[in-house]
């Protein structure tokens, strides 16, 4: 009798079971997928899988997170995003694809691309030029990087639309050769020993563009890369 009594409460018990939901497998995977490329894409130019770096972050990229990653980080006097000082042209068209616009005259060159092809969007420009050095004076070399997307930041954060004062915390900055941009007169701010330049709009005091170039480059500050 006891047994029988067992036996019935264990049947019941694992019919209780049987009876509750089971967990569903993920069926909206392609859901998920799709969020996180449209999340992607706020940092990417729509018309070019190429462009992957400094060419075209929109306005906002920046508010995807406080870290700064590989791809945004501006390492003063080495490289922005992926681009690199000294590395050959040849891989910068191969990341970038045919510039916008460009100019070139007596072994050097300054390359343009715009977010999106747009001539109203973010910029970067490229300046090279030939090492002369024997074998490598076929090719053209990065020298200086210009960016003016605030995408990009520095291991401390700063970037476009720092204000002159966040700058002047993290860089001995001194008064360089102003340029124009956009019509207007920009000031220039160099740290010539870390190898950066700051493009501040005097209006706002605030940061439209950064270039880095070689450490110790004092030349390099006299070029306008607009």
């Amino acid at each position: 009798m006891n047994c029988s009594k067992y036996l019935l409460i264990t049947v019941i018990a694992i019919s209780a079971n049987a009876c509750k939901p089971k967990p569903q497998p993920a069926t909206n995977l392609p859901a998920l997928k799709a969020a996180d490329s449209a999340l992607i894409m706020k940092t990417e130019p729509a018309d070019s899988a190429k462009t992957t770096d400094t060419v075209s972050k929109p306005a906002g990229a920046e508010e995807t997170g406080d870290v700064t990653t590989p791809t945004q980080l501006i390492i003063p006097g080495k490289s922005i995003g992926q681009s690199i000082i000294n590395e050959s042209m040849e891989n910068v068209y191969n990341r970038f694809g045919k510039p916008d616009s460009s100019d070139a005259a007596m072994g050097s060159a300054l390359a343009v691309w715009y977010a999106g092809h747009n001539k109203a969007g973010y910029k970067t420009s490229i300046f090279s030029c030939h090492n002369y050095n024997g074998k490598d004076d076929i090719f053209q070399y990065v020298k200086r990087i210009l960016v003016t997307s605030p995408y990009f930041k520095t291991a401390a954060g700063i970037g476009v639309g720092s204000t002159l004062a966040q700058i002047k915390q993290q860089h001995a900055v001194k008064p360089g050769n102003d340029h124009k941009a956009g019509g207007k007169t920009m000031n220039v701010y160099d740290d010539i020993a870390k190898g950066i330049s700051f493009e501040v709009d005097p209006t706002t005091n605030k940061c439209v563009g950064v270039i880095i170039q070689k450490p110790g480059d004092a030349a390099g500050s006299y070029l306008n890369m607009n």
